[in-house]
């Protein structure tokens, strides 16, 4: 038997650690046209990370008034 010529080994499937929470996540078929601008492991950890640092921000720019 042949290898298909669509098969992807699970094995040897590109990984990146999430910019939000840290952890390691692999390759995804949806990815495949963007895997080089993929920085999260999920929608939830985007729209922490999207949420987090304007939080920040505005907590130092009130603490620096008083």
């Amino acid at each position: 038997m042949g290898l298909l010529s669509g098969f992807r080994n699970p094995h040897n499937l590109p990984v990146k650690t999430c910019a939000h929470c840290g952890r390691p996540f692999c390759w995804r078929r949806k990815w495949a046209r963007s895997w080089d601008e993929v920085k999260y492991c999920s929608k939830g950890c985007k729209h922490r990370a999207q949420k987090t640092p304007a939080n920040i921000c505005a907590a130092a720019s009130v603490e620096d008034e008083f």
